[in-house]
């Protein structure tokens, strides 16, 4: 079974945390963050679940990853969101700041300070959103 088209992302998670269970697909988003489940996995649900596709760049899986964590909820380890702040695809490292200010993660180390100087403008201006400041682009 695989989630109606129509549907966004945020009511295809949703709808794959009916079917799987939400810590299941909680967990399976970090493992695709953290590159340790792939798009086309088969212990886990359909990438489609996220709104992905099997077949695209790599990095992807771990954007869909990220996505389904801003909708969902972090990981039980939100340290596998502060990592992908130094993944070398800057659509990743944007969701990541983007899960981390929708759950008001901890970030001891300061990673999201160094992101205000990420050579992609839309990350950077992520970055200052999360820190509570306007865009410095």
């Amino acid at each position: 079974m695989l989630p109606d088209e129509r549907l966004r992302p945020r009511e295809r998670a949703l709808a794959a945390c009916e079917l799987f269970g939400h810590q299941r697909v909680v967990t399976w988003c970090g493992e695709l963050l953290s590159r340790r489940a792939r798009e086309d996995d088969p212990h886990w649900p359909d990438i489609a679940w996220l709104g992905g596709t099997v077949g695209w760049p790599e990095y992807w899986a771990r954007v869909w990853g990220a996505r389904g964590l801003l909708h969902l909820g972090p990981p039980a380890d939100p340290a596998i969101v502060l990592a992908a702040l130094d993944d070398p695809a800057w659509r990743v490292r944007e969701m990541a700041l983007k899960v981390i200010a929708a759950h008001d993660l901890e970030d001891p180390l300061g990673h999201v300070d160094s992101c205000t100087d990420d050579p992609v403008a839309r990350v950077r201006a992520q970055a200052w959103r999360v820190l509570g400041m306007p865009p410095s682009l």
